[in-house]
């Protein structure tokens, strides 16, 4: 599902904001910038980094959350409240040259990538209270139960399998179950496994999931698509530890059809009943350590320096190319590169910064003649009642961030071309983790009776191909230097291959002929060959915003882990990563959903001592 930056985006700026909180609402909450102790501090105002804050800051003690950015709402109007407006996200341009978005994005570019044509690429990464959770599509769901039995075998602690993990997936979100009349669409009815989830207030967390409350017709017909090519419908849903088939996706909606962030849920809340504290657009620049112990951080405000120092514990949540950057300019990572910069090594951790996985999609388009949420928000007549539809009762396509997406393993004949090795390596992947996802989107209509331009994408999501993050200076003022490393190992490429030719079987099943309007659009029948195809690819794939693996969590070091199953850093001593960077190998699709698992888990070690 490719991006679109146009119409819907012009229009959301010019909406009014949904309300969230805000500096101006509760001013006790953030102190002026001085320096100041507390028991933790909390590096990075993003989805784990707020999470963990609120559960600590609930139990009593002293908390500071450190973030370079602002409020969302504020900053960005409803580009990323308004759930309807998540597709066509400028934020999110996945092109070297984007538009500039400094008050919501830290505006990262990559390396040219040598496996992909050698493009630079802009990597979106939330500079906003909300991190990941203020910018992305709202996914939400969970891996599956043999996906955490592995990682559970790699962090060397059962606590990180399915049914020890379920306690805090359970306990970070609220489900509203759907609006079937809100939703009433033909082929949009499914069933879904209500045990999984946290129903009941007031022992739910403060994160709100839903389905979309209303449905893209042309997604409908994808549904039907996919089906039709063996991805049949998962009467469970993707939170039960499955993900095989077909549903309609949870989001982090929340009842009146906002996004739900960890901002607009843990700090909202931490900020009427706790005493957390917002260092908000300030820069953490350095972890302080006293005989390799972290004592603090060095941060600025409007360029003033300062230290926020620590009684107990500096928890680093930066996120995959930030929490790297800081620990190495903090002297934790390579020594080589350290010494190369003159940083004074107080952790020799070769693994900081390398493993990056980074899994990549790519669509075939052809035009259909069903309505979707693209064309409605580009039809100037239909504005102004999508928008009272909205206002008046919270539905409507400015309600619904995406809707269906599925999930296999390559089937026998998309098999039969790979490579001894490649099928060797999925070989080894857990039996229920799924190869590939499907996503289905659109584009307006070009005319013709092409009312919608279908685009059906696939994700390779076991890439083993590997990236890494790097830094030029001893400076966090300059970027981290990033390589996503696509499709540099010849095995994503063959996978990336068959999973294109999956999207052409999908777009032929006769199922959906009734709809399709015209000749694929995109890349077009000129491409067939294989070799063509993966030119294709190399020239058009782009990230899923998934990356992760940064800071591997595992039980050896020397060879490349960065923190234990506690996510304590390696040699140094109350130190913490919590974010994605420290997921020990790619999960399985959206990771949104274990990111709040596992800050709530770590929360209550901390609080524990377990």
């Amino acid at each position: 599902m490719m991006l679109s930056i146009g119409a819907a985006a012009v229009l959301a700026l010019a909406l009014p904001v949904r309300s969230g909180p805000t500096e101006s609402t509760v001013l006790s909450s953030f102190p002026a910038p001085a320096s100041a102790s507390y028991d933790y501090v909390v590096v990075g105002g993003g989805t784990a980094g707020l999470t963990i804050a609120a559960r600590l800051a609930a139990s009593g003690s002293s908390v500071a959350v450190v973030e370079a950015g602002g409020f969302y709402e504020t900053d960005s109007s409803t580009i990323s409240t308004v759930p309807g407006y998540a597709f066509s996200n400028p934020v999110l341009a996945p092109v070297e040259f984007f538009p500039p978005f400094p008050l919501l994005d830290w505006e990262l570019v990559s390396q040219a990538q040598t496996g992909a044509a050698n493009r630079k690429v802009h990597y979106a990464a939330g500079k906003t209270l909300g991190g990941g959770s203020a910018i992305n599509t709202m996914a939400y769901h969970r891996a599956t139960k043999r996906t955490h039995l592995r990682w559970a075998d790699v962090a060397g602690h059962l606590s990180y399998t399915w049914d020890n993990m379920l306690p805090f997936f359970l306990k970070s979100a609220k489900l509203t179950p759907p609006d079937w009349l809100k939703r009433a669409t033909p082929n949009a009815t499914f069933t879904y496994d209500p045990t999984v989830f946290c129903t009941g207030l007031p022992i739910c967390g403060p994160l709100q999931v839903s389905y979309a409350k209303w449905v893209d017709p042309t997604n409908t017909w994808f549904s039907v698509a996919l089906e039709a090519i063996g991805m049949a419908q998962n009467l469970l849903g993707f939170n039960s530890g499955s993900l095989s088939g077909g549903a309609y996706t949870t989001e982090t909606i929340s009842p009146d059809a906002i996004r739900s962030s960890s901002e607009s849920s843990y700090l909202a809340w931490a900020l009427q009943n706790t005493q957390l504290k917002v260092y908000n657009r300030t820069l953490a620049s350095k972890i302080l350590f006293t005989s390799g112990k972290a004592t603090g951080v060095s941060v600025s405000t409007g360029g003033a320096g300062y230290a926020l120092t620590v009684a107990k514990e500096v928890i680093l949540s930066a996120g995959t190319f930030h929490s790297p950057q800081l620990l190495m300019v903090s002297g934790i990572g390579p020594q080589a590169k350290l010494q190369s910069l003159d940083i004074p090594v107080i952790s020799n951790l070769p693994g900081v910064g390398q493993n990056l996985q980074d899994p990549i999609f790519f669509s075939v388009q052809s035009g259909v003649k069903t309505p979707s949420l693209a064309s409605e928000l580009a039809d100037p007549a239909r504005q102004s009642t999508i928008q009272q539809q909205y206002d008046s009762s919270d539905a409507g396509p400015l309600s619904s961030a995406g809707g269906y997406i599925a999930f296999e393993k390559l089937p026998a004949a998309s098999r039969q071309a790979f490579s001894p090795r490649t099928a060797s390596l999925l070989a080894g992947l857990p039996a229920d983790v799924p190869e590939i996802e499907y996503l289905a989107g659109s584009f307006a209509g070009t005319g013709n009776g092409v009312t919608t331009v279908g685009d059906l994408s696939a994700a390779v999501l076991n890439p083993f191909s590997r990236g890494s993050v790097t830094i030029s200076s001893a400076s966090i003022t300059d970027a981290p230097v990033i390589d996503m490393g696509w499709l540099t190992d010849p095995a994503d490429a063959e996978v990336a291959v068959a999973a294109f030719k999956r999207l052409r079987q999908a777009w032929a099943a006769p199922a959906i002929s009734s709809v399709k309007v015209g000749p694929e659009i995109r890349p077009g029948l000129a491409v067939q060959s294989d070799a063509d195809i993966l030119v294709w690819i190399r020239e058009n794939a782009i990230q899923i915003w998934h990356a992760s693996a940064t800071n591997a969590m595992g039980t050896n070091a020397t060879a490349g882990a960065v923190v234990d199953w506690r996510a304590k850093v390696f040699g140094v001593s109350g130190l913490r990563v919590v974010d994605a960077s420290i997921l020990p190998f790619a999960l399985p699709g959206h990771p949104q959903a274990t990111i709040y698992a596992l800050a709530e888990k770590i929360a209550q070690s901390i609080l524990t001592g377990s």
